[in-house]
């Protein structure tokens, strides 16, 4: 089953940073990809909440072997 999980904030210059991740775990009930799907909107809806804090995504990938990454980054002050 697919796991969400929020890394940072790390600092790194001028920046902050957090990562949303959605690994790759596949739930071996879902024959259809709903679950899949609610995990990735669970992602979204996490991203959209980092949004406002101030940061704005800025990347993502994704990786047969990693999952998808969500990159969020906002200027520190």
């Amino acid at each position: 089953m697919s796991v969400i999980k929020v890394e940072g904030p790390v600092n790194a210059g001028d920046h902050s940073e957090k990562k949303v991740i959605l690994d790759n775990t596949p739930d071996l009930n879902d024959r259809t990809g709903e679950v899949f799907l609610n995990h990735l909107e669970e992602a979204i809806r996490e991203c959209r909440s980092i949004i406002t804090e101030g940061y704005r995504l800025v990347d993502f990938w994704s990786d047969a072997d990693l999952g998808i990454h969500f990159t969020l980054k906002k200027r520190r002050k």
